[in-house]
């Protein structure tokens, strides 16, 4: 059984928010949450960067101080005594790797960045865009059940292909899009959801 997980939002904070706060541009602050397109978020933040000269050095020295959230280390380790981990994330690898080993070393599918000759943003590899769906096909193909927990619109790829979706805190056009999803609020009831699934999967071989 593999446990495809969102990061930001779901098992850490949003790392944007926390720049745009700091440096205050409101175009760092926006989300997933706020818009959907993920290529024109991006778009606005690094034209934001580039505009106030920040690198991305600067950029790292916030996003690497953000921790996990309460109790998600204790959650992943948890999902692991039941099967593989993997984050699939929207994401940048240059942003959340020290995230990724805070939760124990999980791997993490993400994006990268592209540098000018003074480091700072200039554009980006959107290695993850539309390949959610894509990697969750592997796995099934491979003969593994996939679950999969997500909260925003660039998630639904991810939600809607995985044999079992958990939908935290999600914003109402998830809630919409993935009727049949699990909606949790807390880490504690995913946690119980998923425990219960792997339970009807070992005895039925089934997750519903």
């Amino acid at each position: 059984m593999i446990f495809a997980l969102d990061l930001e939002g779901c098992i850490a904070p949003e790392i944007w928010p926390v720049l745009g706060a700091t440096y205050r541009l409101p175009d760092f602050a926006l989300t997933t949450r706020d818009i959907g397109d993920f290529d024109e978020l991006m778009q606005r933040r690094v034209a934001a960067a580039r505009r106030a000269g920040i690198t991305l050095a600067d950029l790292q020295k916030l996003a690497h101080a953000v921790e996990p959230y309460l109790g998600a280390r204790e959650f992943i380790a948890r999902l692991r005594s039941m099967g593989n981990v993997v984050i699939i994330s929207d994401t940048f690898h240059e942003f959340s790797d020290p995230l990724a080993a805070k939760l124990g070393g999980v791997n993490l599918f993400a994006n990268r960045f592209e540098l000018d000759e003074k480091g700072i943003i200039s554009g980006f590899k959107l290695r993850i865009r539309g390949q959610k769906e894509r990697i969750v096909s592997g796995f099934k193909s491979a003969g593994f059940k996939v679950a999969a927990m997500g909260d925003s619109m660039n998630d639904f790829s991810l939600l809607n292909s995985c044999d079992l979706p958990v939908l935290y805190r999600p914003v109402d056009a998830l809630r919409q899009a993935v009727p049949h999803g699990h909606v949790s609020d807390n880490l504690d009831d995913a946690l119980e959801y998923f425990e219960a699934a792997k339970r009807r999967l070992d005895e039925t071989g089934d997750l519903r």
